[in-house]
């Protein structure tokens, strides 16, 4: 009896379990009251036809995208640690947040003026890519980019790097503060006097697409100008942009990760094929234009000498590293083209690779600024301006 009991109670606990994996079906009830309409979302952004979710989100089947670990790499990139999330206003949630670069992407890059975005996050997957809507990891855009020129009389710029066009939307000259008035090399005669009334005239940072190119800098009417270093004209840079030195394969190397989406260089890119070879070392590298010493110390030596050079004219402020004017305190300069030697310090400065991206040019700026600031005073109008 027990034997009997035992294997009814299991049969009745089977067919209960089938019934509640299968449920028996009735007649259909009337349909409910409709529920609230649920947020849109800029991530997602929509859904592709016969997206398979797990092939992302699978580790053992995601062997193409890698997501797992890509996701990793960007955890260290300055992007996710150092993008400045906060900055979330109208005029920079366009490049501090992936919710305003999508936006900017959706109004087609028209401008970089976007809604404030409230509780942003980082440039991260969603920003460079939209795979859920596209079903692959191709990137918003690879268009040609203008860049505004902040100079009088140099006309604007289109970057046209392959891949890294993209990167470009955001790395390159932006102003602070109103640009107003402009340098302008012209300028030259003693009569020529530029008032300016910001502390932040100056700019903004990440103009790594203009130092890549080779423009964007001021450039004075009395200074010989030889060019460009080789990256700006490399065939392969040419095709893929900042994507081929900052995002190389392999990731690791023994040092820590490097490449991929870090976006840390650590000389990955460097020993490329076709590039400095597995034998290089280092990025401070003694090239024709600074030998015998390398780029970087050149640079660095440079741009702290034209740093002193504006601090003894009292226009630069060494506490704050802010330039010494305001409405109510305003910089007078004449003539008014020496005030390129700020422009040069501050574009040179923001830019932030101390020469990698085009040794030469960044050279050659802050050389020319600083014979500039170190000729003889040429009228009172000047050492009055002092």
């Amino acid at each position: 009896m027990k034997v009997i009991t035992k294997a009814i109670t299991i049969g009745f606990s089977l067919l209960t379990l089938v019934l509640l994996q299968t449920g028996c079906e009735g007649v259909e009830g009337p349909p409910g009251q409709a529920g609230k309409d649920g947020n849109a979302g800029v991530d997602f952004e929509g859904f592709a036809p016969g997206i398979k979710c797990a092939t992302c989100h699978d580790s053992e089947q995601d062997t193409t995208y890698n997501l797992a670990g890509r996701r990793y790499q960007w955890s260290s990139s300055k992007h996710a640690t150092g993008g400045h999330v906060e900055r979330n206003t109208t005029t920079c949630a366009g490049c501090h947040t992936t919710e305003g670069f999508q936006q900017r992407s959706r109004e087609g890059w028209v401008t970089q003026v976007v809604n404030q975005v409230d509780n942003g996050s980082p440039p991260g997957c969603f920003a460079c890519h939209s795979p859920h809507a596209r079903n692959n990891f191709s990137r918003r855009s690879e268009e040609p980019v203008t860049i505004t020129s902040f100079i009088e009389g140099v006309p604007d710029a289109t970057f046209d790097y392959g891949e890294g066009n993209l990167c470009v939307r955001c790395h390159q000259t932006r102003t602070s503060s109103p640009m107003s008035p402009k340098p302008d090399p012209t300028k030259t005669a003693i009569t020529d006097t530029i008032v300016i009334t910001s502390s932040r005239w100056y700019p903004h940072y990440g103009v790594n697409g203009q130092m890549l190119m080779g423009t964007g800098g001021f450039e004075f009417v009395n200074f010989t100008y030889t060019g460009n270093s080789h990256h700006t004209i490399n065939t392969t840079i040419r095709e893929e942009g900042c994507v081929k030195c900052h995002m190389a394969e392999p990731i690791g190397s023994g040092g820590g990760a490097v490449g991929g989406h870090t976006m840390w260089i650590g000389l990955t890119g460097c020993r490329d094929a076709g590039c400095h070879g597995s034998s290089f070392s280092s990025t401070d590298y003694a090239g024709a234009t600074t030998a015998p010493v390398g780029a970087q110390t050149a640079i660095t030596a440079n741009l702290d000498t034209l740093r002193q050079l504006l601090i003894a004219r009292n226009w630069l402020n060494p506490a704050t590293d802010l330039l010494r004017a305001s409405s109510s305190a305003p910089l007078r300069i004449a003539p008014a083209a020496k005030a390129g030697a700020i422009y040069n310090y501050f574009f040179i400065e923001h830019e932030g690779s101390l020469g990698v991206h085009n040794t030469r040019y960044a050279y050659e700026l802050l050389r020319s600024s600083i014979a500039e600031l170190r000729a003889p005073v040429s009228s009172i109008a000047e050492l009055r301006a002092r």
